[in-house]
């Protein structure tokens, strides 16, 4: 990646109710992977299951997602995104150790099951900085978002 100020690129966002058009944002990696899962049963029909696991690019931990998530290219300034340090193989091998340690807690396994990957996607995810009801910064997960009513107080 160029360290030039003018240098762009296409990634994939995750999708937000946010507007972000007049947002400065900061993108940050993530490699979602999408598993089919065929576990093996006694005298009966294998069990097929799907698990989707998202992987930070950043710091390398994996975790089980609920969905696949939406998300649209978006051409963005180089400078706006946080380089990824794992690679993803890297990030395969940990989706997968997730994935297993899932099954065990899940299922019984007594043989190892065939897992197959059947979708995976770069995306990031933005953030950004806003105004608070006392003028205080806030960062805010363009995903997650933010409860003001938890910071005033309130509710």
């Amino acid at each position: 990646m160029d360290n030039d100020p003018g240098t762009t690129s296409v990634i994939r966002l995750i999708e937000t109710p946010y507007k972000l058009e007049a947002q400065n944002i900061v993108c940050y990696p993530n490699l979602v992977l999408y598993f089919k899962i065929e576990i093996q049963r006694l005298f009966m029909k294998p069990r097929i299951v799907y698990s989707a696991i998202t992987v930070d690019l950043v710091r390398g931990e994996a975790a089980r997602s609920n969905m696949f998530p939406k998300s649209r290219p978006i051409e963005i300034s180089d400078d706006a995104l946080i380089p990824q340090l794992m690679s993803h193989e890297a990030a395969t091998a940990a989706a997968q150790k997730v994935v297993m340690k899932w099954l065990r807690y899940k299922f019984r396994i007594y043989k190892v099951p065939n897992i197959e990957l059947v979708r995976q996607q770069a995306v990031y995810k933005a953030f950004f900085y806003t105004k608070g009801p006392k003028d205080e910064l806030l960062l805010v997960d363009s995903v997650e978002g933010i409860d003001l009513s938890d910071k005033d107080g309130k509710g």
